[in-house]
């Protein structure tokens, strides 16, 4: 795969600037308490091979589809090969990023239940999982993060129940701590939140006592995967991210929250997708994405994916890998984001949404989208430049007239 990323263009965003709408008074957002700082393990992404990585600038790396889970990796019982997990480790590693390995699923001769047809998903004997966790950990040691499981809230990942797995949490926290050290950063199942049942299933996995010890004691972020309906939007898994937070808050879960796992159209079960965007509306997916999952203060968003799924209505890339637009567009918000403070989002009356960073002390960047319709505003008078999702340029500076719809906006200004 390759991609030859180009400057931005020093473009006037005329698309924008002539969009026929109502004017509006100049459009400036106080900023919300509570900054997050956007670091560069917050951009990541999933690949099926790391050895062919992204091309485009990656801080963390998502193993859920590399094929290293357990029974990859414990051929026999007893016998490993770390052949393909070593080599994933190593090239994400090379291009910058912090891999992060999943540690299930059951091989059939760790079972509880041999004779299930679907034996990956049963209960493991809890000897050789605490065996393959020391193992992977003591090998590893904290060049890696260590995940639990795959959406085990989803009957196909996990047919145990919610203390099973909490039980697999706290075994497996407590031996990579011993194996790899306390610097090792242990991570929660990824959960599944579209469906009430399957936030049910995480508040009760929360609340699961093992020998008195709650999964929330012992891991360092909780992974979660906020797809949203089959026809959902990112201003939908925003408020996915921010009620499951609600939820577990209630309940003393309080450590950092990752987004595990984010596109559109997602039927589920393994099904093609029937939904499809235009381009424009994917890269505006992206950089929506991106943006609401830093105000939800996720520590890390990993997208799902850098290959071509007909399960997504997001592609990154095409059959060949080689980028397309939405990825484009992941540099654009990237580079409006990074190393930034991110204050929080807000959707105004007007319908508006406006997300608000500061770069530095002398820096206010804010990123404006509507989702249905057009509408113009003023920037504001200290105003240095205006891009957009495509990475071209307005470079003109203090007040002016500007139109925002479904793809957004970045606004640079003094204040």
């Amino acid at each position: 795969m390759s991609l030859t990323r180009s400057r931005p263009r020093v473009l006037t965003l005329v698309s924008l600037l002539l969009a026929p709408a109502l004017a509006l008074s100049t459009l400036s957002v106080a900023a919300p308490a509570q900054a997050q700082k956007i670091k560069p393990t917050f951009w990541g992404m999933h690949d099926n091979e790391w050895t062919t990585p992204p091309t485009v600038t990656i801080g963390s790396a998502n193993f859920t589809t590399t094929g290293t889970y357990w029974r990859n990796v414990e051929t026999s019982k007893g016998n490993y090969d770390f052949t393909r997990l070593d080599l994933q480790v190593s090239a994400a590693e090379g291009v910058g990023a912090q891999p992060m390995v999943l540690l299930g699923q059951t091989p059939k001769f760790h079972s509880t239940k041999p004779r299930s047809s679907n034996v990956v998903t049963t209960m493991p004997k809890i000897k050789a999982w605490k065996k393959y966790v020391t193992k992977v950990a003591a090998r590893y040691g904290t060049r890696i993060d260590y995940q639990i499981w795959p959406e085990p809230n989803i009957i196909q990942n996990w047919s145990g129940t919610p203390k099973q797995m909490a039980q697999l949490t706290v075994v497996a926290a407590k031996a990579i701590q011993k194996a790899a050290g306390k610097k090792a950063k242990v991570i929660s199942p990824a959960v599944a939140l579209r469906l009430p049942s399957q936030q049910d299933w995480t508040v009760k996995y929360f609340k699961s006592s093992v020998g008195g010890v709650r999964p929330g004691k012992v891991v360092d972020a909780v992974a979660i995967d906020p797809f949203p309906a089959q026809k959902g939007t990112p201003e939908d898994s925003y408020k996915i991210m921010q009620t499951i937070k609600k939820k577990l808050g209630r309940i003393g879960v309080h450590k950092p929250f990752w987004n595990n796992e984010i596109n559109y159209g997602v039927a589920g079960g393994g099904a093609t997708t029937t939904t499809s965007y235009p381009v424009p509306k994917q890269q505006a997916y992206v950089v929506r994405t991106y943006a609401l999952s830093a105000a939800a203060k996720m520590a890390r968003t990993y997208w799902l994916a850098w290959f071509s799924s007909p399960e997504l209505a997001i592609n990154m890339t095409d059959a060949n890998g080689f980028a397309l637009p939405p990825a484009t567009s992941y540099s654009v918000v990237r580079s409006w984001l990074n190393g930034t403070n991110m204050k929080g989002c807000s959707k105004k009356k007007n319908g508006v949404w406006v997300c608000t960073a500061t770069n530095g002390a002398n820096e206010v960047r804010r990123i404006y989208w509507l989702p249905k319709g057009v509408k113009t505003f003023n920037t504001p008078k200290s105003t240095t430049r205006v891009e957009d999702q495509d990475g071209n340029v307005d470079s003109r500076t203090g007040k002016f007239l500007v139109g925002v719809d479904y793809r957004p906006i970045m606004i640079a200004s003094r204040k």
